[in-house]
């Protein structure tokens, strides 16, 4: 069903292991609660509502929106300067409002918001999930380092078919774990959004955890990975 960004760099609770799915989600909770206790859980609510909201209310984004996401989200590497050199308002109107026209069809969704120049899947995948947290995650270079090949083979940045498929996987990824999850949800009804299963997941690996696959525990990985791979 289709219902950041930085983590908490304190002294992890324990050291985290390779988890399988399965594993993982009967831990989500307690990886997303050290989550929301960081201090950038707060500011990531303020703008997630903010986008969402103006996301609905006006059907589109504007560069200063973007920024902020930049801003939120380390500003690494200067993104937030290259995306506002690289882009004029009519543009990012434009993308933004076919992709918020598209949330029902994640991989167009994804494609639209590519075609920000300087944007790149990490950042695309944060503007998507700020205006639909409900069904999106985000999938940073953190992420993608620490997840099994098995589970999420290599995305090769620039290539736009390989980043859409690499965040199509993994959007079934934490659909799966959501799947999974048998706690509450942080959200109203005890729900779980998308973007909580990454938040938990990221901090989960901002510890040090690894992200490993089982055919068991994930439908759809070939009986060729029956067993447990990094």
């Amino acid at each position: 069903m289709m219902k950041r960004c930085v983590a908490n760099n304190t002294t992890p609770l324990t050291e985290p292991p390779a988890l399988t799915l399965q594993q993982f989600s009967g831990q989500a909770a307690k990886w997303y609660q050290k989550y929301a206790h960081s201090p950038y859980f707060d500011p990531y609510i303020r703008l997630e509502q903010k986008l969402s909201q103006k996301a609905s209310d006006e059907g589109y984004l504007e560069l200063v929106d973007l920024a902020d996401i930049a801003a939120w989200g380390g500003n690494q590497r200067a993104i937030k300067q290259r995306l506002l050199r690289s882009n004029n308002e009519g543009e990012v109107r434009q993308a933004t409002l076919e992709a918020i026209q598209r949330l029902d069809k994640p991989s167009e969704a994804i494609r639209v918001v590519l075609r920000i120049n300087q944007w790149g899947l990490t950042y695309a995948s944060k503007t998507l999930r700020c205006v639909c947290p409900q069904n999106y995650p985000a999938l940073d270079q953190k992420l993608r380092k620490a997840i099994s090949k098995a589970l999420l083979p290599t995305i090769y940045d620039g290539n736009i078919d390989s980043m859409i498929r690499g965040y199509l996987r993994f959007l079934k990824i934490c659909r799966e774990i959501e799947r999974q999850v048998t706690t509450l949800g942080p959200r109203s009804g005890g729900v779980w959004f998308l973007a909580d299963i990454e938040m938990a997941l990221f901090q989960f690996v901002w510890d040090g955890g690894r992200l490993i696959s089982s055919a068991y525990y994930f439908p759809g990985v070939s009986n060729d990975r029956r067993r447990a791979t990094v």
